[in-house]
């Protein structure tokens, strides 16, 4: 790659690189128009893409860019801008966002290892209702994961990297044969090939907690990529063992089929209850009865009881699945 350029847009000044992995990197830069402090991501485009898939793939980070600035809330990372090349008019996209000073939860979690149910709920509270409102508005964020929830340092908590969020009116589709994501928090259903729904969500919301109070995700950490989609794809979810108050409510984020979970809007506010120091047992009220009767599954077809034949899932590009954290670790940091 070239030399970096130091003003993108002709406005956006980048001080420090902050963060780098697969589908982009990370600035701590300065908006000269406004004086503030911003966060600047790079997306950079696959090698050997034709003309038209690049601009194709310019015109998706420009809607994409468009759906995550409608969302504006406390407890999501606001996109303020999208750019193209350092004078606005070509190259990879930049995204422009708000700066929190912040670890990001993989951070922490590799730092000090898995945390108190309660302060885990504590956080899934404040992120749940960020990602409410996102499906409220319409917006499926589809890549929750500990590196996208930033721990601000006064204990403000907020979910970023909306990069391939989508619409629910936004008819585009990634290209055939890649999946955007993370595999290890993906839902059994996005593994089966199926669209994000906001149900896919909340399952990943439930592998985010998991992992934070149990410290591996639900269906662990597999190098080989095909392995763990298959694996994520069955569904099976091993119970955790250290969660305490927080066990039925992550059992239920995480039941294989979307229409037993919670909504965001319920796991929210039962993260919250715990998060004030509710018992574990309010946690399994949080469907109403008759819908959680509904949507049981028969006790011979829980997905922790069973061994379901998985679908051929074919050959796969990942993206966002590695992140190089630069230290310091303040700033914007996808992990």
């Amino acid at each position: 790659m070239s030399a970096e350029p130091r003003l993108v847009a002709d406005r956006y000044r980048l001080d420090e690189r902050i963060g780098s992995g697969a589908m982009g990197v990370v600035w701590r830069a300065h908006d000269q128009r406004l004086d503030r402090t911003v966060a600047v991501k790079q997306l950079l485009l696959q090698s050997g893409l034709s003309a038209q898939e690049s601009e194709e793939s310019r015109a998706r980070a420009m809607r994409e860019g468009r759906i995550a600035a409608r969302l504006q809330h406390p407890h999501a990372i606001s996109v303020f801008d999208v750019a193209l090349g350092p004078d606005g008019n070509e190259g990879d996209p930049w995204l422009v966002m708000e700066y929190l000073p912040s670890r990001s939860l993989a951070t922490v979690l590799a730092e000090q290892g898995p945390l108190p149910p309660r302060e885990v709920a504590r956080i899934g509270r404040q992120v749940a209702d960020a990602l409410a409102a996102a499906h409220g508005a319409g917006i499926v964020h589809r890549d929750v994961k500990p590196g996208n929830v930033l721990l601000g340092e006064d204990g403000t908590v907020k979910i970023t990297d909306f990069g391939i969020s989508r619409a629910s009116w936004d008819v585009t589709v990634t290209r055939t044969g890649v999946l955007a994501g993370t595999p290890a928090y993906f839902a059994p259903e996005v593994a089966r090939g199926e669209t994000p729904s906001p149900a896919a969500d909340v399952f990943s919301l439930g592998s985010t907690l998991y992992t934070a109070v149990e410290g591996a995700p639900p269906f662990g950490l597999d190098e080989n990529t095909l392995a763990l989609l298959r694996a994520v794809a069955e569904g099976r979810v091993r119970p955790p063992g250290q969660a305490g108050p927080l066990s039925a409510l992550l059992m239920q984020l995480l039941r294989d089929q979307p229409t037993g979970r919670p909504t965001m809007t319920e796991a929210r506010d039962a993260l919250g209850a715990i998060a004030a120091g509710g018992g574990g047992s309010s946690a399994t009220g949080v469907l109403p009865a008759a819908a959680a009767q509904a949507h049981a599954r028969p006790a011979s077809h829980q997905p922790r009881h069973e061994r379901c034949t998985a679908p051929s899932l074919g050959p796969a590009l990942v993206h966002g699945s590695t992140w190089t954290r630069i230290p310091p670790t303040q700033g914007l940091v996808t992990d």
